[in-house]
């Protein structure tokens, strides 16, 4: 990027590819999104092969004129949303950038050290290391640009997808339930908001990385040029405020947020903020707080950093390395949060389909989360379930269904009340051991009803918190009349790891050796809402029902007591293989 006579990185200079590319700056985005647009007029204006070598011989050719990650980013832009560009394909971020993903190597804190000091956070080195992981972070800013996406049919224009603020929002939220969880198994606190931008930062990071420079521990914020910690302080203050109030300004006039995607978008700084054509603004009314954290904490590197290299949070690829990511996405939840538990009314439950989960098998007072129809069975020890030709649908109905459908789980030899993790090798990374889940629900309607089938975990510590409950997989089942079904559903399907990108080797969280206690939850929902100008099933908003406060005088364990509910304790122990 472009830097001052002292060497500072100059925020506000004019962008060019000569200048190193840093995503989050608006400028440097907009002109990477006009060369995407460009590689789409090239493939319009010659479809097929002869126009995808066109924009092929651009991309190659932009690429050596200056910092190769400007023609990068905007080709992967260009293959992931033109209908010529998806011909194409993106090699894993291991073999188009293997610098990228090695290990820091970072000294470990001995495990019996204190969980809360600063050098703990290198036993979770395996977590933000992951190369799954930084590509699915990697992925934000190419699915969703932040200054909108160039239309396909007219690259001139911008779209900015219906929900992208709230989606996004979303996704940050499900990795912070995550990243603490995994905290956790470590006793670890959970993540400190970045929200004081005046003390100093005991979390040090060195990637080890060539292109980025290390921040020592110690450090407190400090502005760039044209831009200071207390520009991003008083948009800070903006923003909460709003949350809290349920009030935007636009100039002189006040604006209800009436709906999450509208205090998303000003906070992350995108065409739908409030502050309308000065969203593209760092310095504007609400200005780019999200992006620009991310350039203000990047670039804290040490005071005689002679090199002018950044440090990884500048990069989409690397980001999700540093600790401090964690803390300035715990932050920019923390905003959202504010809103959505003060001025949203509950997720309303008590309208699930006709459908029946068990709670217990007995009659009178039944113990909690130990529902008889959540099942679960490692594949090992499901007779054929290693072959290839094995119908799990029909094996969990003979086994689960008919003559047994009120047998407990523990009845059952291939059934299991604990999952297990290990760390497996070449690469290091964190994996699970394969299972599957069996359901059992009772179709109450003599016809037939198509439903969602939903799957949630949490940590028991963490079971009454609504935004510590990591959503698992989401997808469809059609019950017949008055059927007691078995619904299986391979863990290796799940829908995060196939529809959102999580990685599937961190579909489990890690749990601990002696284990670690964690509730499943089950909800059954309608697939579609009866005639009543409402959206479709698959059309909610994404986290429900955990998207929405508790009523008032309830707990979480209360509202999952409806028929079309179900919870079961489960343990996952980490092992050593």
């Amino acid at each position: 990027m472009p830097r001052t006579a002292r060497g500072e990185p100059e925020l506000f200079g004019p962008p060019s590819p000569l200048h190193r590319f840093l995503p989050a700056l608006p400028s440097h985005l907009q002109l990477a999104l006009s060369l995407a647009a460009r590689f789409m007029e090239l493939a319009n204006a010659r479809p097929g092969d002869e126009g995808l070598g066109a924009v092929l011989d651009e991309a190659e050719r932009q690429a050596g004129a200056g910092d190769p990650e400007w023609a990068k980013y905007a080709l992967r832009v260009f293959i992931t949303h033109h209908p010529e560009g998806r011909r194409l394909s993106v090699p894993p971020l291991r073999e188009r950038a293997p610098h990228l993903v090695v290990p820091s190597g970072r000294p470990e804190l001995p495990r019996k050290g204190n969980p809360g000091t600063p050098g703990a956070e290198s036993w979770l080195d395996y977590f933000r290391e992951d190369t799954g992981l930084n590509e699915h972070v990697e992925a934000w800013p190419v699915l969703y640009p932040a200054a909108g996406l160039p239309d396909p049919t007219r690259p001139g224009h911008r779209l900015l997808p219906e929900g992208r603020g709230v989606y996004f929002a979303h996704v940050r939220q499900q990795l912070m339930a995550r990243y603490d969880t995994e905290r956790l198994s470590f006793g670890m606190p959970r993540t400190v908001p970045l929200g004081d931008y005046a003390s100093p930062i005991n979390e040090g990071y060195d990637a080890g990385l060539p292109g980025f420079a290390p921040r020592p521990p110690g450090l407190s914020p400090r502005g760039l040029p044209g831009y200071g910690v207390t520009d991003q302080a008083m948009r800070r203050d903006r923003l909460f405020t709003a949350a809290s109030s349920g009030l935007l300004w636009r100039g002189e006039t006040p604006v209800v947020i009436e709906r999450l995607a509208q205090l998303a978008d000003t906070a992350e700084s995108n065409p739908g903020s409030v502050d309308g054509e000065a969203w593209v603004d760092p310095l504007g009314p609400y200005g780019s707080h999200y992006h620009l954290g991310h350039v203000l904490f990047g670039c804290l590197t040490a005071p005689r950093n002679e090199t002018g290299l950044p440090g990884v949070l500048t990069s989409p690829a690397t980001a999700a390395r540093d600790p401090l990511f964690y803390r300035w996405q715990r932050h920019a939840d923390d905003i959202l949060d504010a809103w959505q538990s003060t001025h949203l009314p509950p997720s309303e439950l008590a309208n699930g389909p006709q459908v029946l989960v068990r709670k217990w098998l007995g009659e009178g007072i039944y113990p909690a989360h130990q529902s008889p129809d959540i099942l679960l069975c490692f594949i090992k020890d499901i007779p054929g379930g290693t072959s290839p030709d094995f119908d799990g649908q029909r094996w969990g109905e003979a086994t689960f269904g008919g003559d047994y459908w009120t047998s407990p789980p523990p009845s059952f030899r291939a059934s299991t009340h604990a999952l297990n993790t290990f760390m497996a090798q070449h690469p290091l990374r964190l994996a699970y051991e394969p299972f599957h889940y069996f359901f059992r629900v009772e179709n109450l309607l003599p016809h037939e009803q198509k439903v969602t089938v939903r799957i949630y975990l949490a940590a028991d510590a963490y079971a009454e918190d609504r935004r510590m409950w990591m959503e698992m997989d989401r997808f469809e089942h059609t019950l017949r009349p008055s059927e007691q079904a078995v619904i299986f559903r391979p863990a290796s399907l799940a829908s995060v790891v196939h529809e959102r990108g999580w990685p599937a080797n961190l579909l489990l969280p890690r749990g601990r050796p002696e284990g670690m206690l964690f509730r499943f939850m089950v909800m059954i929902t309608p697939w579609a809402q009866e005639p009543t100008g409402e959206e479709p099933e698959d059309m909610r908003e994404p986290g429900y029902p955990f998207n929405r406060p508790v009523p008032p005088g309830q707990r979480i364990a209360d509202m999952l007591m409806q028929p079309h509910i179900a919870t079961r304790n489960i343990w996952i122990h980490h092992v050593t293989p």
